[in-house]
């Protein structure tokens, strides 16, 4: 089996478009913030859901020690919201519209919201599989586009054909 250059796998994985999630928590009474561009649904019944994280990431260290997670499935508007969740740790809610609910920070203007309990951490290489139950969601109303990660920047999705 021939080796995989990393450089070459992560242009070639870049091809493949992911939504931006945000996800969040309450730690020590303070909001905690990770984007994350691997948010995905598991398993319907029970309903699963779980994302992936770099096992040398400082947030998710902090993450993984809380009760309830949110995940905030960013709209097409608020790529804003995104950079902001990627400053500072303590300056990543500033100027952010958020409350907790049902435990979590939750990002007003979402697409679509939900809140998690952790299940199970799964070592994966050099990231772990956090998977985890869903114990509630909710999505705009209207139906809000998502923005997604593609190519090594933001997108939206194409009008229908």
């Amino acid at each position: 089996m021939s080796e995989i250059d990393p450089k070459h796998f992560r242009n070639v994985m870049g091809q493949v478009p992911t939504t931006v999630t945000v996800v969040t928590a309450m730690v020590d009474d303070k909001p905690i913030a990770m984007v994350i561009g691997s948010f995905v649904s598991v398993s319907l019944d029970p309903p699963l859901a779980g994302f992936f994280c770099t096992t040398d990431s400082y947030s998710w260290g902090l993450l993984k020690s809380a009760d309830v997670l949110g995940v905030n499935v960013l709209g097409a508007d608020q790529i804003d919201v995104s950079n902001n969740c990627m400053r500072d740790l303590d300056e990543r809610f500033d100027g952010l519209d958020w409350s907790v609910v049902d435990g979590a920070p939750k990002i007003a203007g979402c697409t679509a919201w939900l809140t998690l309990t952790p299940h199970q951490v799964v070592e994966a290489g050099d990231h772990e599989f956090a998977l985890c139950n869903v114990t509630h969601l909710e999505a705009a109303e209207p139906a809000n586009e998502p923005v997604i990660f593609y190519g090594g920047g933001y997108r939206t999705l194409a009008p229908k054909a």
